[in-house]
């Protein structure tokens, strides 16, 4: 199609060979879309100060330096170390592609980040960031591996940074399975039972 930009992978790797490298979790994450368990994952309270690259092809794509805590229950970083490393297309697979909800609410509709280099999933951005970019880029552990830091010659040894909080708000991947869902309003109600309590 003229004037479509082609974001297929500059690197196509062999799939078996990707299942016996990769863990089956990492596997599922980065070539079939899944998203790993919350709170449970290897680099959600992560401090150590260093560089997360793709899992798959080694690129680097997140600095400790913008990782920050979310509240959300997987790694968040509010940029990226080089955007010509990712690609970004919409993505409405929370709602099964259900056209219906998504003209009732346009906001279900969410922007997947991948690695341009391979096309790995890496997870999703929001516009519910900290300062200065107003980013959360929302990435799966499973798809990251991470180098650290090393010490300056003759100097101290590396420690952990202290992340800083800024809670999302807006909508994203979420419950205990791991699976992508959208935050229900709740309404709460007061029932009067006619019944004393003693």
């Amino acid at each position: 199609m003229p004037g479509k930009e082609d974001d297929s992978p500059l690197i196509v790797y062999d799939k078996t060979e990707l299942r016996a490298r990769l863990t089956v979790t990492q596997y599922q994450v980065t070539q079939e879309h899944h998203t790993e368990r919350q709170y449970t994952n290897e680099f959600y309270k992560h401090s150590m100060p260093g560089t997360y690259s793709c899992v798959v092809c080694g690129i680097e794509h997140f600095s400790s330096k913008t990782k920050y805590d979310s509240g959300s229950g997987w790694p968040s970083f509010w940029d990226v170390i080089d955007k010509a490393n990712i690609r970004s297309r919409s993505d409405a697979s929370a709602v099964g592609g259900n056209l219906l909800r998504i003209v009732a609410d346009p906001s279900l509709i969410r922007t997947e980040v991948s690695c341009r280099t391979c096309g790995s999933h890496l997870g999703h951005v929001f516009k519910d960031g900290p300062k200065p970019t107003g980013l959360r880029y929302c990435v799966n552990s499973a798809s990251l591996s991470f180098a650290a830091a090393e010490a300056e010659a003759g100097g101290e040894e590396v420690k952990a940074e202290e992340l800083i909080s800024h809670p999302a708000t807006l909508g994203g991947c979420g419950g205990v399975d791991g699976v992508c869902k959208r935050v229900s309003k709740m309404t709460i109600k007061t029932v009067t039972t006619g019944q004393s309590v003693n």
